[in-house]
């Protein structure tokens, strides 16, 4: 993989045709202004959620972060008694926590708010905050510490609260030998040989947040014993960022938490960190790429922030629905958030930097992650395809989950999976089921299994064939004894900017009955989309953009609607000719709209 980069990043070096974004600093303070301008003045004194209910400190010292950035950069200077007053009653409140999370998670904003803004605060506030803040003992104060029984309970929560820790050490306020010695030690084993963070279940959200995380600490000095190690993983990890982008700009998706705005927010804080690493190196083109990458992250996320109100998830359902959030992602808390890692951005980022065309405009390579994320991704001709070859069915579903194209709203062919598992709110009414672009076939004793469904005893391997910027090929094998009705499926993958264009075969099927799944959106909750059913084809048009598929079978539509994150879907289903389909898809747009 590494030689395969190294030759990769060579060939990019020539390309310099791009439109420049146009972004810099103030762009994340414009957005972190229309982000803290959801949460009224009123609702923040009274720390009143919409919905009624307390404002917890978790929220709470997010909003102060986000405020002390905006005022950090010249902007509410109005506010500075109010985020006063809520720094006073973070330092207070989370000294009163007991074994709690929230203090996990807070103590990380609050010392942060701290460093950017101690410059500009009377000394006697200072030292009333400080006073507090020494007060901290992990091992009273925090949830996710090592103790006596409980040796697993660290995971990302952990890291928050070692950053939260080094910038207390970085005050005076406390001393971090002892406390990294027992975490650190542990924490080094979940990350992977990609250097990249192996929360429970792999969720792809929890490796990149817990890195921005430490690249926290790396920004205010931290250059302690485990530092080597710590670099190593983020260098390493960065480039993974890149590569995993989609051509829409946006996360991969992948676990819990996925399809939230604060995941670009993080692509950008990732990789403004990293543009900086690479530009003292002397790497220009690198750190370039990884310039751009961030801008174009933040881009992707402004169709949903220009909404009333600006959502928090990938979706248009009215935010009281909740449709696509866990039972913790609340629209106050997560909304803020985006907020907050959009602040790290801010803080490592350097306007100094010229951007460069980034990987994941330009494409041209196939690669996979760890065992450990069990995903492939590939990008050529302006598409790039994500595939989870063995899915966390709580979350997603095996199989292609995602098809993206530069300029098409990402939701229009599919951007996750479907699942049939109670992991996130969906409407009343909606169905659910495991659904990607996957095959299908009849058991012997009768009914159907889709490869979406199966995870567990599933094997998989890739070849890669080709690599270019005009096209990528690679062949995907699927076996296992989980395969019930054929003893295996091949899938032949051409990229390039007519579509892409997949060639499944079953092997050995025990009955003819085969067919491929291929959701249909239906509406993102709230424009809906008009879908044409031709012999040899179907359209689904989305305002001006259309997403097309042309087959080599009989499509069958379901009348029902089943949900993911992003929408409803109609699940519809190629009925082949024989062991093998032929199935391309393509996006277009209409300037007619």
């Amino acid at each position: 993989m590494e030689m395969r980069l190294e030759q990769y990043l060579s060939n990019m070096s020539s390309v310099s045709t791009f439109h420049a974004t146009g972004m810099s600093r103030e762009t994340y303070l414009d957005l972190l202004e229309t982000v803290f301008q959801v949460y009224p003045v009123e609702r923040i004194m009274s720390r009143k959620k919409r919905c009624g209910a307390y404002m917890d400190l978790h929220t709470y010292s997010r909003l102060t972060s986000v405020l002390a950035c905006l005022l950090a950069g010249g902007r509410l200077p109005h506010m500075l008694s109010l985020w006063m007053h809520m720094m006073t009653e973070c330092c207070k409140e989370i000294v009163s926590l007991r074994k709690d999370v929230i203090a996990d998670f807070a103590i990380k904003e609050i010392m942060f708010a701290f460093k950017l803004m101690k410059e500009g605060v009377p000394e006697n506030k200072l030292k009333e905050w400080k006073s507090d803040l020494k007060k901290i003992d992990p091992y009273v104060h925090y949830a996710a510490v090592v103790r006596p029984g409980d040796p697993d309970n660290l995971h990302n929560i952990n890291i928050y609260n070692m950053s939260g820790e080094f910038l207390r050490e970085t005050e005076g306020l406390t001393d971090t030998s002892d406390y990294f010695s027992k975490h650190w030690l542990i924490q080094l084993n979940n990350f992977d040989e990609n250097g990249m963070y192996m929360d429970p279940g792999c969720p792809l959200l929890y490796d990149i947040t817990t890195r921005c995380q430490t690249q926290l600490m790396m920004k205010f000095g931290y250059n302690g014993p485990y530092f080597s190690q710590l670099d190593g993983n983020l260098r390493k990890a960065g480039i993974m960022t890149l590569l995993m982008q989609s051509s829409a700009f946006e996360l991969p998706y992948g676990g819990r938490s996925s399809q939230f705005l604060f995941g670009e927010a993080l692509i950008a804080a990732n990789c403004e960190y990293e543009a900086v690493r690479h530009q003292r190196e002397g790497n220009y083109l690198l750190a370039g790429m990884f310039k751009r990458a961030a801008h174009l992250a933040v881009q992707s996320t402004v169709r949903w922030l220009e909404l009333q109100p600006p959502r928090h998830i990938k979706n248009m359902y009215p935010v009281e629905s909740r449709w696509g959030t866990e039972g913790y992602a609340y629209y106050d808390k997560y909304m803020i958030t985006f907020g907050s890692f959009l602040a790290l951005a801010y803080c490592f980022s350097d306007d100094s930097i010229p951007e460069k065309a980034c990987p994941s405009e330009i494409g041209g390579y196939v690669f996979e992650t760890s065992e450990n994320f069990h995903k492939i991704f590939a990008i050529a001709g302006g598409y790039s395809v994500e595939i989870d070859v063995n899915a966390d069915l709580r979350y997603d579903a095996t199989g292609l989950g995602r098809i993206h194209h530069t300029g098409i709203p990402s939701e229009l062919g599919l951007s996750t999976p479907l699942t049939s598992e109670n992991s996130y709110e969906l409407g009343p009414g909606i169905n659910r089921t495991f659904g990607s672009i996957s095959p299908g076939w009849e058991k012997p004793g009768g009914g159907m299994q889709f490869l979406s469904e199966l995870s567990e005893g599933l094997n998989y391997r890739l070849t890669v064939i080709q690599e270019s910027r005009t096209c990528t090929e690679f062949k995907l094998e699927y076996s296992g004894d989980c395969l019930q009705g054929c003893s295996g499926i091949k899938q032949l993958f051409r990229i390039d900017r007519n579509g892409v264009q997949i060639h499944f075969e079953w092997i050995e099927p025990v009955s003819a009955n085969l067919y491929v799944q291929l959701p249909l959106l239906a509406t993102n909750g709230s424009d809906r989309t008009l879908i044409d059913v031709q012999q040899d084809s179907v359209a689904v048009s989305l305002g001006k953009h259309r997403y097309k598929a042309f087959y080599n079978g009989k499509l069958v539509v379901n009348e029902a609607v089943y949900g993911n994150r992003n929408g409803e879907y109609r699940m519809s289903y190629i009925q082949s000719e024989g062991a093998s389909c032929l199935l391309l898809l393509q996006f277009l747009n209409d300037p007619s709209g």
